[in-house]
């Protein structure tokens, strides 16, 4: 049986050395090299037939990303995994739609490193447990409750908290705003609370962002 030829891209050697020590005992895979730079990637690749790329997305310039986006233009039989420490979700996300066929932690065990690399050669997707586990709580989460910035959360508001945000988001102070609405300083405030609290938002900063992306203010 060929054994799954394999390159390794990580600003630190000591992770280099130990994924290459876990990976040594397998019988299906074989790790070419571990690469220090992408032109020393590419020749690898270019080389011994290297089918995949274990690449750590924080390294220096070019970053992970951009190599990932080379690869796949120069090497598009190549299938490339994602190590991180990071489990941003727009990260991972970007990592996917640049092309990576897995998104891995860099705390997996072995057995699920193992797992994902026999399952990217087949053409499937992975992405590491822990975080898989993490985004699905944030899509529920999303689902039941909505985005951030949603715009059906409007509907829990009045008229006068939606006029109130938009003298806000226009720079008035509350003092001005009481005095464009005939209302109490401590009023108008009050409005702002409730109006974050309605609108799940912390601050006023937020609040802005709300209204942009909803439309209640021109720009």
């Amino acid at each position: 049986m060929d054994k799954i030829k394999i390159v390794l891209l990580d600003d630190q050697n000591i992770v280099m050395d130990g994924i290459s020590a876990l990976l040594r005992g397998e019988d299906n895979v074989e790790v070419i090299g571990q690469a220090k730079s992408k032109d020393e990637l590419f020749q690898f690749i270019s080389e011994f037939n290297v089918e995949l790329v274990l690449l750590d997305v924080f390294l220096p310039k070019p970053i992970g990303i951009d190599i990932l986006k080379a690869i796949g233009k120069e090497f598009t039989h190549v299938k490339v995994l994602m190590l991180s420490g990071s489990d941003d979700e727009d990260l991972i996300n970007n990592a996917f739609q640049s092309g990576a066929i897995a998104y891995l932690s860099k705390n997996i065990e072995k057995a699920e490193l193992v797992e994902a690399i026999n399952l990217a050669v087949q053409g499937e997707h992975y992405i590491s447990r822990n975080l898989e586990k993490k985004l699905t709580k944030n899509f529920i989460h999303s689902a039941r409750f909505g985005d951030k910035f949603s715009k059906h959360k409007l509907s829990g508001l009045t008229q006068r908290e939606i006029e109130i945000i938009t003298l806000i988001t226009d720079g008035l102070s509350y003092k001005e705003i009481a005095s464009t609405l005939d209302l109490s300083t401590r009023t108008v405030e009050s409005h702002k609370n409730n109006i974050l609290h309605k609108l799940e938002l912390k601050n006023s900063i937020e609040l802005v962002k709300y209204a942009i992306v909803n439309k209640l203010i021109d720009l």
